[in-house]
């Protein structure tokens, strides 16, 4: 979906998606025990979409899609049974600081004062534009920031005969919302958006979108010098009271891939694993944690 059909989107959905957005958030439990949270369920009204669905309940757009592949997304219908991507295992990382995995369209934010993780759905890079795995650190809060189009976002508007202000000032048009948050890496924002159809998608040029409400929580959290790790993960493995977990969130990744975090996972603690099982996960690529021991 290109920017015009998105920010139409985004017109047609700012009346409904409201000021709903919130992260999902979690009571860390023993460094071994790494699934949060339970899958949910929602029955659909007749005026629901994946687009309000996603903000309400604080879930990705896109991992809506992975986990309700029968489902429409823009006419579900009345008494469609949707399934809500509310549990996860963390990804492998250090558990400090802001965790962004781009694989699941996920940022994790570890709270230094308490043994508390809030997640929360982004919006990351498109295909050509891809968001980087980096390390880096957060170094500036900005309010109603200015946004300075780079010569590749000038270009590609221009290629599809648009001009782009060089200098776009805060206000509606403005794709960094009310909010950002610099990173140390030149050029890349956590940021707020204008086109909230966007969050839980593969649709920026690089930096990092949120909802309004959620970037404004993420600013008060986070104090400017806070870790932030990118990682790419399409597979992750972990235990939760004794069972064995698999959450894929590719269809196209190596099954080599999901078999090589499996076999980090135990390591130190053996399993009886159904392969079988774990071929079935790889290739439906639903984003949900499934128990792969026997």
């Amino acid at each position: 979906m290109g920017p015009r059909a998105l920010a139409i989107m985004a017109a047609l959905c700012v009346a409904v998606l409201g000021p709903a957005a919130h992260a999902i958030v979690f009571q860390l439990q023993v460094e071994q025990d790494i699934v949060l949270g339970e899958v949910r369920n929602r029955v659909t009204h007749y005026e629901d979409t994946f687009a309000t669905i996603a903000r309400e309940e604080g879930v990705g757009y896109d991992a809506l899609l992975r986990a309700n592949p029968d489902v429409d997304a823009w006419l579900p219908g009345t008494g469609a049974d949707v399934v809500l991507p509310t549990s996860m295992l963390l990804p492998d990382a250090p558990r400090n600081g802001i965790v962004i995995n781009l694989s699941e369209l996920r940022l994790y934010y570890f709270d230094p004062q308490e043994a508390l993780v809030s997640v929360y759905p982004i919006g990351i890079g498109s295909e050509g534009r891809e968001t980087p795995v980096m390390k880096t650190q957060t170094v500036a809060k900005l309010e109603n920031p200015t946004w300075y189009p780079p010569e590749s976002v000038l270009a590609r508007h221009a290629e599809n005969g648009e001009e782009l202000a060089r200098v776009v000032p805060p206000g509606p048009d403005n794709p960094l919302g009310s909010l950002a948050i610099q990173l140390a890496r030149a050029g890349y924002f956590i940021h707020g958006t204008n086109q909230p159809i966007g969050v839980g998608r593969r649709v920026s040029s690089g930096c990092i979108r949120m909802y309004d409400d959620d970037i404004q929580a993420l600013v008060r959290a986070v104090p400017n010098g806070t870790p932030v790790q990118v990682v790419k993960q399409p597979f992750k493995a972990g235990w939760r009271d004794g069972i064995l977990y698999l959450e894929a969130h590719t269809t196209t990744s190596s099954y080599t891939d999901a078999v090589r975090q499996l076999l980090q996972a135990t390591r130190d603690r053996p399993a009886d694993v159904d392969w079988d099982r774990v071929l079935q996960i790889a290739r439906a690529g639903t984003g949900i944690p499934t128990p792969v021991t026997r």
